[in-house]
């Protein structure tokens, strides 16, 4: 189930506290949420045990704002095969339309394919990416509000899923830290989950762009339902049974050649 192991908008808006402030009170929570403190103190427990936070003397410290890494090392792993996928993304690119990218690096390598477009429209959660298509004269760039993550460029925050609730495109293309049979696209970060979420129910078409080493791997959180997805893009080292797996699920499954070294 899609953020299943959130059970309301409490558990989210502590989670956005964590993000911005990385620690907070049970005093705080209580005058925020108006919460009783034997509930906060449960709701933390709860929490903690879901791997979500850390609890601290009288309040909580956040985990998932560290958790994932930092997006000038996501780069450099997995290269070739990154490059290959956005190569094979790339594909399902066309002038003039509307597009929404979200903020992983093997969509970052697919950029460089948009910055080729003409009058396109471009809908990100990433400032590292809008900096990128801006560069084009070609290209309209908009760009959601809220929180930069420093550690990835992306914004997250009570209003950053705004901009894409509120518009449509043809066509998503976005990555992700864990694709799995039973639970599809996942994050290792709820805020950012919540965001590329929004990104993908946005657009007609919806593909998932997820490097090998990402398959059949868990996460905190399950974004996108393979029922919601267009296809997955992957690449040639991708288990084939897994694949095939995929496949008799319905998902269409495509797969990239990594170039002959």
């Amino acid at each position: 189930m899609i953020f299943e192991v959130l059970d309301g908008e409490d558990e989210s808006y502590i989670l956005y506290l964590l993000e911005t402030r990385k620690r907070v009170t049970n005093a705080e929570l209580c005058s925020l949420l108006n919460l009783s403190t034997s509930t906060v103190r449960k709701k933390l427990a709860r929490m903690e045990q879901q791997g979500l936070l850390l609890r601290t003397y009288g309040g909580a410290a956040s985990l998932d704002a560290e958790r994932d890494e930092t997006i000038g090392k996501k780069t450099r792993l997995n290269l070739l095969q990154k490059r290959a996928i956005a190569q094979a993304a790339s594909r399902y690119l066309r002038d003039g339309e509307t597009i929404a990218l979200g903020g992983s690096s093997t969509v970052m390598e697919l950029a460089s394919y948009v910055l080729k477009l003409k009058k396109a429209v471009v809908f990100t959660d990433s400032t590292m990416i809008a900096s990128l298509i801006s560069k084009s004269r070609d290209l309209e760039v908009r760009i959601n509000s809220g929180i930069v993550r420093s550690r990835t460029g992306c914004i997250v925050g009570p209003h950053a899923q705004d901009l894409f609730k509120n518009n449509y495109v043809q066509r998503a293309f976005i990555g992700c830290d864990s694709f799995s049979l039973e639970s599809g696209a996942g994050s290792d970060n709820i805020l950012v989950g919540q965001v590329e979420r929004s990104i993908l129910l946005c657009a007609k078409e919806r593909y998932i762009l997820c490097d090998s080493t990402k398959l059949n791997q868990p996460s905190i959180c399950s974004y996108a339902s393979l029922s919601e997805i267009t296809a997955l893009i992957t690449d040639g080292e991708a288990n084939p049974e897994f694949i095939a797996g995929l496949r008799t699920k319905g998902l269409n499954v495509i797969v990239a050649k990594l170039p002959h070294l």
